[in-house]
């Protein structure tokens, strides 16, 4: 983690504490925008960037607010906006082919043969465009940014379940599938439609009485099984121990106890852009700091994600909210300013906690600053100081140019260990 001054931010902050400085427009907007910088994935993911079954294309561009990756497995390739997601995927692909390393096993072939001998139970799972076809140029997340201040709001409707849950759960498929899932470090409702397959496959061999999840775990190459301690147990346990039925109606009356609203708690559940555990993150840690008044606004703001890059975008936000207020600073408020939560600390100080990649300063990230800014300027009481803090990199230009509101920038941010990247 580093934080990042200009000499304009440090003739700035020096003698004023830090205090936030209402800027003009005109400073913030000027001539000088740039187009963010094109990197090589190497120099990004440290030796990560080519693995079994994958390899990271070059260059990686941005749209100033995520980087936008391009993966070349065997089903082609894929675009993904964001470190989180690729992240995710890095790592739903290294356990993917921890997974097929199973099939060199006899025993696994042997409960193979006896599975395909029973009734089929489930049904294939399925995902929506999982490879993709269109050359990203913007992030859900950038598109997201645009709508500050245009009360632009849609509602996200969608089914989740299948058919085939209840079958499932009747012969223990479903719940070896999570125990399974959980304990490889993967999302048991992974959409990632490889893993999902072989995690079915792995848990019909137990189901079949042929091996137990852990006999199965003890045939997947060491180093796989992931590792948790304190609170983070107990969600684990109750990720395995719940059925989805009774998953998200926890969920959802976590939620409702810490003040959101009944239609918004619909609209979460029903968005198609989480799984059922990714919900359970956001209503877990938004009990954790539940003192704080106006959770709701960040549950509106993940119910209406438009996208699964938006989506994993705001879920990495209330963890990394949580994560601020435990480790940082507390906080006392979360306010809408602009159109994004911003949070409010018992100090006086605003946070904006923000899980961005790389900020440049195109023309598109100028505006959306400039017009928290102004937002936070136009506050009742403003904050005495903001800490814009973010999980990624930040260009030279876009420091200066935001140091210039008297921000104080933290950047490089590490997401806190868990399940969310």
């Amino acid at each position: 983690m580093k934080r990042v001054k200009s000499a304009l931010a440090s003739s700035l902050f020096a003698g004023l504490a830090f205090a936030a400085i209402p800027v003009p427009l005109s400073v913030a907007f000027t001539d000088t925008y740039e187009t963010a910088p094109e990197q090589d994935p190497a120099a990004i993911l440290d030796g990560r960037e080519v693995g079994p079954g994958y390899l990271v294309l070059s260059p990686v561009r941005g749209d100033g607010y995520l980087r936008l990756y391009e993966v070349e497995t065997d089903l082609g390739i894929e675009r993904l906006s964001g470190d989180g997601l690729l992240e995710l995927r890095l790592h739903e692909l290294k356990v993917l082919s921890a997974m097929e390393k199973l099939e060199s096993d006899a025993s696994f072939l042997d409960g193979l043969k006896k599975a395909a001998m029973r009734p089929a139970e489930f049904v294939e799972s399925t995902v929506s465009d999982p490879v993709g076809t269109a050359k990203n140029t913007i992030s859900g997340v950038g598109k997201m940014f645009g709508r500050l201040s245009k009360g632009v709001e849609q509602a996200v409707s969608g089914e989740a379940g299948s058919p085939a849950e209840l079958a499932k759960s009747i012969t223990g498929q479903a719940r070896a599938r999570r125990e399974l899932a959980v304990k490889l470090g993967v999302d048991p409702y992974t959409n990632y439609k490889p893993l999902s397959d072989k995690l079915d496959q792995a848990a019909s061999v137990s189901t079949a009485g042929s091996l137990t999840v852990n006999a199965l775990l003890a045939l997947v190459p060491g180093g796989m099984i992931s590792q948790v301690a304190g609170r983070a147990e107990s969600f684990r346990t109750s990720l395995v121990d719940s059925t989805r039925a009774e998953l998200e109606q926890r969920t959802a009356d976590t939620l409702r106890e810490v003040g959101v609203s009944d239609n918004v708690v619909d609209q979460l559940l029903k968005n198609p852009f989480y799984t059922p555990a990714e919900r359970a993150v956001i209503a877990y840690h938004l009990r954790q700091f539940s003192m704080v008044d106006g959770l709701d606004i960040l549950a509106v703001k993940a119910a209406a994600a438009q996208g699964r890059d938006e989506a994993y975008f705001q879920l990495r936000k209330v963890v990394l909210t949580l994560h601020y207020h435990e480790t940082i600073s507390g906080l006392a408020s979360i306010r809408q300013v602009a159109g994004y939560p911003i949070a409010i600390r018992r100090d006086g100080a605003a946070a904006l906690i923000m899980p961005l990649d790389m900020v440049a300063w195109t023309e598109a990230t100028a505006s959306a600053f400039a017009t928290m800014n102004e937002g936070l300027s136009d506050l009742p009481f403003p904050p005495t100081a903001v800490d814009f803090l973010m999980t990624g990199d930040i260009t030279d230009l876009a420091a200066e140019r935001i140091a210039s509101f008297g921000w104080q920038i933290t950047a490089n941010m590490p997401m806190p260990d868990g399940p969310i990247h």
